[in-house]
């Protein structure tokens, strides 16, 4: 048999190969790119701020971690948080000092301040490593008097698949509650049918239950037929769906898929586009583009949305909310719907999550049974909660009497 009659042969072999070391070399690049890295769960537990003289100021807590891998160790090199104050007035007087000490028992903190490395095992184990983070503030009276709240960012350095790689864990401590008999003044809104009053609360976190929130702020002043709304933003914050853009670490697709969204806004940065994957998944974010693109050539607009999931048009990127959560990028709420059914259940108010912006523009994201969505909209169109940093996430919206709906 000649070589040339060979040939076909040899080509069909030699292209089968590559073909077949191409998939096996992709599949491991999937697979490698797919993995968390050295990837850990926090909880916060008991944390609590005493004001122990006008001078002095202590916050405590504790941050649980557990391994989020079911069959790799991570180990925890050094942990370090960063306490940053914010206020409403001058706080350069404060003398801030910050220590994590470990609470493992067969790892214990040392006297001196020394982080000993150790081994957080595998998830399969279901073993957490507490750990405590002790703040303590001095300064005069006015200056603490000045704070509204801390922002404690806690670096965690770990070191496991990926090598040495930082995490950040964080934590708002609200310091100031307004006072709830206190509120805003009512105003006219929807043309007469309505009069809105903004609720001012205290700098909302995780710690935070959004029926406690209406039940505390919200319901002394309100009448029997009233509607209390909360913003989406400040409602998942509440549900601790912001993430510190170092964490989120955009994915090929990301990157390349950014680049085709409007250059202003939250999906037109990798991190933004890669929260809305995560969110709703990369073929279907990647097919909304794709459908996008063919509905802006057939003249409609709008189309990349539709296709992309609810939460295409509620992420925040960085910048996008009040401190300090302008540093992250914040996702829409989950299951609105069932939070404003539970702030009914709890407090006997109708209740509606909102996205309202200074342009007018409102949209329901989530209401409790009966809320007229027109009204609610008619309502927040001058956007009475404000867009900068005035912490009333709240809005009650008192129907006039004949915009009332008929059974409640």
């Amino acid at each position: 048999m000649s070589f040339r009659s060979l040939r076909p042969v040899l080509t069909g072999v030699l292209t089968g190969a590559a073909a077949l070391a191409a998939t096996a070399i992709g599949g491991v690049e999937l697979r490698y790119r797919r993995h968390p890295g050295n990837d850990l769960g926090f909880t916060n537990e008991g944390w609590v701020s005493t004001r122990t003289s006008p001078e002095h100021l202590t916050v405590t807590g504790r941050v649980i971690l557990a391994n989020q891998i079911p069959t790799r160790e991570v180990m925890v090199c050094d942990v370090d948080p960063q306490v940053h104050l914010l206020g409403d007035g001058p706080v350069d007087a404060v003398r801030v000092t910050a220590r994590a000490r470990s609470l493992r028992k067969d790892y214990p903190a040392r006297e001196d301040g020394y982080w000993v490395s150790y081994v957080v095992k595998p998830g399969r184990y279901h073993e957490d490593s507490p750990l405590e983070v002790l703040v303590d503030l001095t300064g005069p009276r006015a200056a603490l008097d000045a704070l509204q709240a801390l922002w404690i960012e806690v670096r965690l350095a770990t070191y496991g698949f990926v090598g040495r790689q930082d995490q950040f864990h964080h934590i708002v401590m609200p310091l100031r509650f307004p006072d709830a008999d206190q509120p805003a003044p009512w105003l006219p809104a929807a043309a007469g049918r309505a009069q809105v009053r903004a609720v001012r609360t205290h700098l909302l976190g995780p710690f935070d239950d959004p029926v406690e929130v209406v039940r505390r702020y919200a319901l002394p002043h309100a009448g029997p037929h009233d509607i209390v709304t909360i913003g989406e933003s400040p409602l998942a914050v509440i549900q601790g769906r912001f993430w510190d853009p170092r964490m989120l670490s955009p994915t090929w697709a990301a990157t390349r898929m950014a680049q085709f969204m409007h250059g202003e806004g939250a999906l037109g940065t990798a991190t933004g586009m890669q929260s809305l994957m995560n969110e709703h998944g990369s073929l279907r974010v990647m097919g909304a583009l794709v459908g996008g693109a063919v509905g802006k050539a057939a003249g409609q607009a709008g189309w990349f949305y539709r296709l992309a999931g609810p939460q295409a048009r509620l992420v925040d990127d960085v910048t996008g909310t009040l401190a300090p959560y302008d540093n992250f990028v914040v996702v829409g709420p989950a299951e609105a719907d069932q939070v404003c059914a539970d702030i009914t259940a709890g407090t006997g108010l109708a209740a509606a999550v909102v996205d309202a912006n200074d342009l007018g523009k409102v949209d329901v994201v989530g209401a409790s049974a009966g809320v007229d969505h027109g009204l609610v909209c008619a309502a927040l169109q001058a956007n009475p909660a404000g867009n900068a940093d005035e912490t009333t996430p709240l809005v009650l919206i008192r129907p006039s009497e004949g915009s009332r709906p008929t059974t409640r």
